[in-house]
């Protein structure tokens, strides 16, 4: 298995000892029914339901594995990730940024025990573990080429690019974006993460 400094946040079931590239396809956000995520192969891997304010991540085999929930009540755009047995475990919380064009989200990673649902959220005291952020591209920031890094070393979790579709899948919409995890990173986070943040930055 390939080691890198990126935290399980869902389970380690879903970190790959080889780099792992997904398609999202089509209106992947949150006004539609919900989606599905293939490889690059077309093998279905992952299904999103979509809720007004939440999202359910769901293998193949039917388990659901993830949820994303929307704070309510929050001064800044913010999800929790929930995950563990009966998805009542506070793994993350994202949280959207803007600085003028510039759009990114930290991301704050809890450790075990974790918080529940009805726990508080105080993350003002709080390091991000992970920065999201758009890509710039000729001088200006585009949410079309994003990448997820780790805040303090800048090393590459994920990267979520409509160039790199059409390059690998020979794609020409403009709604399909490729996901590339690195290996050995917890690919299940990685998708939950780029719901978010495809979400967010629509709001």
């Amino acid at each position: 298995m390939a080691t890198n400094s990126c935290p399980v946040v869902v389970a380690r079931d879903y970190c790959y000892d080889k780099e792992v590239q997904l398609q999202l396809k089509g209106e992947w956000f949150f006004y539609c029914g919900g989606f599905t995520i293939k490889d690059v192969d077309g093998n279905d891997v992952f299904q999103v339901k979509n809720h007004v304010y939440s999202q359910e991540l769901f293998n193949m085999e039917g388990q659901k594995v993830a949820e994303i929930s929307r704070k309510k009540m929050a001064m800044r755009i913010t999800y929790h990730i929930y995950s563990g047995t009966e998805m009542t475990e506070r793994r993350a919380t994202l949280n959207l940024r803007h600085t003028g064009l510039h759009k990114k989200a930290h991301v704050y990673v809890y450790q075990a025990p974790f918080a529940s649902r009805d726990d508080p959220t105080n993350i003002d005291n709080m390091e991000p573990d992970i920065i999201i952020k758009a890509k710039t591209v000729n001088n200006c920031p585009t949410i079309s080429e994003v990448v997820i890094v780790n805040k303090n070393t800048g090393e590459e979790y994920a990267e979520i690019s409509k160039k790199r579709a059409r390059e690998v899948l020979g794609e020409t919409s403009d709604k399909t974006y490729l996901l590339t995890v690195k290996s050995g990173v917890d690919v299940a986070f990685m998708v939950m993460s780029a719901v978010f943040f495809n979400i967010a930055v629509k709001l």
